[in-house]
């Protein structure tokens, strides 16, 4: 579980802007080689190197699907504006650790059949449901919070914790010990959305070729290094 709890922090670190924190940016692509020290993973931009030591903590994801979300779970959202102020996700992941990352905050990326809003950018809102329901579909961001019964084909409630209201909408990532503020998302769920979990993984299993997201911390010295990495397995990958 200390995997989950260093790698969304430092996600949920770079989405809101810790200015104190180090540098800390998501790496997408495809394990080169993966060694004792480093990793190299092939983007669409090109390679990236980065030290990988020991340290690095490994999870992957597991394919689930709509009825096996049940409220209380904590799950994270991707997702586009959608319509009736719905969120319409377009990836959602069950996230073993309640809390991790929570909150609603601009996401710079969508997975590959996502259909981008203008200015390409979705949202990630990680939170707890309350609803998981059958319901009539109506349309990014991430919404990390606790699941409740929902719309679509299916609807998620999440309900999660903010920063601070904005246009009367809650938003940001949670700060402990501060008040911040309530919101709840409607989230529209279609058959075609990838639902996974997030589970932990280990290192000797990962193997070059594999689909990867990680999460490299560059330090003052400009040392990057991967804090954490989220694998492909049996095919299924993380597309948040």
């Amino acid at each position: 579980m200390r995997f989950l709890a260093v790698s969304l922090l430092a996600l949920s670190a770079t989405a809101a802007g810790a200015a104190e924190m180090p540098k800390t940016t998501l790496v997408r692509g495809t394990i080169q080689s993966l060694d004792a020290k480093s990793m190299t993973i092939k983007t669409a931009s090109g390679d990236v190197t980065a030290a990988a030591p020991l340290s690095t903590r490994f999870a992957t994801v597991e394919k689930r699907s709509f009825s096996q979300i049940k409220p209380t779970d904590f799950v994270g959202v991707t997702s586009v504006p959608g319509a009736n102020g719905h969120l319409r996700a377009e990836e959602i992941h069950i996230i073993p650790i309640a809390g991790l990352g929570e909150g609603q905050y601009p996401w710079p990326h969508l997975p590959s059949a996502a259909k981008a809003p203008a200015g390409g950018m979705g949202s990630m809102t990680n939170g707890t449901v309350t609803t998981a329901q059958k319901a009539p579909m109506m349309g990014g961001s991430m919404t990390n919070g606790t699941v409740a019964p929902g719309a679509g084909n299916w609807q998620l409630n999440v309900t999660y914790h903010g920063a601070q209201v904005v246009g009367g909408k809650c938003e940001g990532l949670a700060v402990p010990g501060k008040p911040g503020c309530t919101g709840t998302s409607i989230v529209d769920v279609t058959p075609q959305t990838p639902i996974v979990a997030i589970v932990p993984y280990r290192r000797d299993l990962v193997k070059p070729g594999v689909y990867v997201v990680a999460q490299a911390v560059t330090d003052a010295a400009g040392k990057t290094t991967i804090a954490s990495a989220t694998v492909e397995k049996n095919g299924v990958k993380p597309e948040f």
